[in-house]
């Protein structure tokens, strides 16, 4: 599946989406998805710099560590 990026000028912001996100994860078990986060380093840009690659996976890929 394709990447959505999301971008935050907030680090509260960025840590409330990530929290929410494992809220939502689950939610998912029972339909064996998940959403999969991807922190990106050293992004910047005028909307901000806390960016977050975000997808729907199958919930038996790997887990990174950031992701955890």
């Amino acid at each position: 599946m394709s990447n959505l990026l999301l971008v935050f000028n907030d680090s509260h912001k960025s840590d409330g989406f990530e929290e929410g996100v494992a809220l939502i994860n689950k939610k998912l078990e029972k339909h064996e998805l998940r959403v999969k986060l991807q922190f990106i380093e050293d992004y910047e840009s005028d909307e901000g710099e806390f960016a977050w690659a975000v997808s729907i996976v199958p919930d038996d890929l790997p887990v990174s560590r950031r992701e955890g």
